[in-house]
């Protein structure tokens, strides 16, 4: 009875018309009205449209169906699309009681073809490794090419390494993808069984690290020992700046923020960049992407996060929320109950 209520009301806010403005932690239909699929997601933006990709939590957890991906024209209105990457394309260990996580893709201009990210693993989470795929259509069929561990990397294994790093190489989880302004693309993770997040520059084909990977030269361990997760990048004036969450599992906690002059580092901690109640908690939410806001200017973005619903993952909402980095650099997320993109106009300028 409870679903059926919860279905009857997403129908409802769809027959009410096309959305016109963001509603943090609501029930998020797409164009059929059905709750909107895409969990530890990122956006792309390609020839006029966004896509925004992330986990189909359907099934409920573990990866039982794959990676969905939705489009739209104005960031309030999702079409599904499809599922971009099958369950049943990746290797048999990372299905249905196996893990594909945290999913995110990038454009390469001269490839011509769209590339994911993502953080692979198996149910006790010691497989920890990337996932690399390609399509030539934002909305799939990507194939599946390769699971890696990017970086090998002797920080002091610990003597019972369950995660084998030692021979394997540095463990890889909650993970992005950031494309800079000179067209070199990285992947920031949380490394090291999720003590130290790295950022590592990828090849010309963004499929693997830049070769021969050199720390401080091609990726560096950043927020070393500091236990973060949930990376989200992003770039202002030259600047890079990092909100992350720390590792609490599914139960939200303080975000963090860092910022550094070079994507290799050094990062300084900025502290917490939420203010109000519940920032605490990241307003019950975690991070997983910010997005550059569309006709607001420089300095304008939109926070994602997801609120996780630990007992009814299907039913996990998405968080949203607008700010603008300071004149001294700085930046603040406040709650708001329901907002649109003319904030930037107004409230926001």
């Amino acid at each position: 009875m409870k679903i059926l209520v919860s279905l009857l009301a997403v129908s409802a806010l769809w027959a009410a018309g096309p959305r016109r403005e963001f509603t943090p932690g609501e029930v998020w239909p797409d164009t059929d009205g059905n709750p909107i699929q895409a969990h530890g997601g990122g956006l792309l933006r390609h020839k006029g449209r966004w896509y925004w990709y992330g986990e189909d939590k359907a099934l409920g957890n573990f990866n039982r169906t794959g990676v969905a991906v939705y489009s739209s024209k104005d960031l309030y209105n999702w079409k599904r699309e499809a599922i971009a990457l099958r369950k049943d394309d990746v290797p048999e260990l990372f299905r249905d009681h196996g893990v594909c996580e945290r999913p995110k893709v990038l454009y390469n201009r001269k490839t011509r073809k769209f590339v994911m990210w993502m953080h692979l693993d198996d149910r006790g989470y010691a497989e920890a490794s990337a996932g690399v795929a390609v399509s030539d259509s934002p909305t799939g069929p990507f194939r599946f090419l390769h699971q890696i561990r990017p970086i090998h990397y002797d920080f002091g294994y610990p003597e019972k390494d369950r995660t084998n790093q030692r021979e394997r190489g540095s463990t890889y989880r909650d993970m992005n993808l950031f494309l800079d302004d000179d067209g070199r693309a990285y992947a920031f993770y949380a490394s090291e069984d999720n003590w130290t997040m790295y950022v590592v520059r990828l090849n010309a084909e963004f499929t693997g690290p830049e070769a021969p990977a050199v720390l401080g030269r091609t990726w560096a361990r950043i927020l070393v020992r500091q236990m973060r997760e949930a990376p989200a990048p992003f770039k202002h004036k030259g600047r890079y700046y990092l909100i992350t969450s720390g590792c609490t599992g599914w139960n939200p906690n303080r975000a963090g923020y860092a910022v550094a002059g070079n994507i290799l580092g050094p990062w300084t901690d900025m502290g917490d960049p939420s203010a109000g109640p519940e920032a605490e908690t990241t307003f019950r939410s975690q991070s997983t992407f910010v997005l550059p806001a569309p006709g607001a200017g420089k300095g304008a973005f939109i926070f994602m996060a997801d609120r996780w619903m630990p007992k009814s993952l299907q039913d996990s909402r998405y968080v949203w929320l607008p700010f603008r980095v300071d004149a001294a650099g700085r930046i603040e997320l406040k709650w708001r109950t329901r907002w649109d993109l003319n904030i930037f106009k107004s409230e926001l300028k």
